[in-house]
């Protein structure tokens, strides 16, 4: 049996449970590059446009039978639902209580019906949307036995910095008229900056600007900015050189790769690309991964040509009605 309660903000114990869960679950699956949760949606309140709900699911310890058992959180639920009503949640299992029917019983006790009154589970969520990372054979079981079908799909692409199967990286060849700037930390206020003006002229989706820019509060590294001879920001690379052990080899991200509207098909984007995937080289990273959407013909193409290889492929699953595509 399971217990839950729907918060809007975790008390403190239950805080440091549910922080913990999530950093044992990060650690274990980091080298299968599964879903996990940035321990700040943990802490995370509600904000304009957007309301926030945590879901910690509690069970006897072992799952034992006795009602003198202590209970102990053995999953957890984080949901952001916007203005009208889209809901995207985050769910992870610790892992010593996995593949022992913990998220099926929530979902036969708690449902998929976003139409009833008061949106899903009462939170006014309309619909539903949910990334799982990594092929994760207890999401694909989930989501065939309740019927819920992928609607998105991102490629996780890996190519080799050094040793035997690295190909030469070239000279970095920067178009006329434009500037590289030295790589500066992502909370720089000047980078700050340069950033939002870029996101505000690359057309992307409000999903994907809310989520990329979510992202870029909570997270690490450094960024390139590339700027025309006004100064004017046309992209940036987001790079974390932060090495972690993948495919049994150290490795570090590209994270994002934005332009403006107006600067793409000029090979701005594989200047940017070849300066960060030097950076994450000379910072001892013998292999370089970027997330990338496969309908995105460019984006494949350009990452073809610099020899990267398809590592995992990741799924996004829906529930209701969304109009706009997903973020990542």
């Amino acid at each position: 049996m399971i217990s839950y309660q729907w918060c809007s903000e975790l008390d403190s114990g239950d805080r440091d449970e549910v922080l913990a869960l999530v950093a044992a679950a990060a650690e274990y699956d980091d080298e299968a590059g599964f879903s996990s949760i940035n321990p700040g949606d943990v802490a995370s309140t509600s904000r304009d446009g957007v309301r926030v709900y945590h879901l910690p699911i509690a069970a006897r310890r072992d799952l034992s039978a006795r009602d003198d058992a202590p209970l102990v959180v053995v999953a957890y639920l984080h949901l952001q639902v916007d203005d009208g009503g889209l809901g995207t949640a985050q769910f992870v299992v610790h892992p010593d209580y996995r593949s022992r029917g913990i998220a099926t019983m929530l979902v036969e006790e708690v449902g998929l019906d976003t139409t009833v009154d008061g949106g899903w589970a009462g939170t006014g969520a309309v619909a539903l949307r949910c990334w799982a990372y990594g092929t994760h054979p207890a999401s694909e079981r989930l989501t065939r036995r309740f019927g819920v079908a992928p609607v998105s799909r991102l490629w996780t692409l890996f190519r080799h910095l050094s040793g035997p199967f690295a190909s030469p990286l070239d000279d970095v060849s920067v178009p006329d008229g434009i500037t590289l700037a030295e790589a500066r930390p992502l909370e720089d206020p000047t980078a700050s900056k340069s950033i939002e003006e870029v996101l505000d002229a690359a057309a992307l989706v409000p999903a994907q600007r809310e989520r990329l820019t979510d992202d870029i509060r909570l997270g690490a590294g450094s960024v390139v900015i590339a700027t025309d001879s006004s100064g004017a920001p046309l992209g940036f690379v987001w790079l974390d050189s932060t090495v972690s052990t993948h495919l049994e080899l150290e490795a570090a991200s590209v994270r994002a790769l934005v332009l403006t509207e107006a600067a793409r098909r000029e090979g701005l984007g594989t200047t940017l690309l070849v300066v960060a995937l030097g950076a994450l080289r000379d910072a001892g990273a013998q292999i370089a991964l970027i997330r990338i959407d496969p309908d995105d013909a460019g984006a494949v193409r350009m990452c073809r040509l610099l020899s990267f290889e398809q590592e995992e492929e990741h799924s996004c699953y829906q529930v209701g009605e969304w109009a706009d595509v997903p973020s990542f």
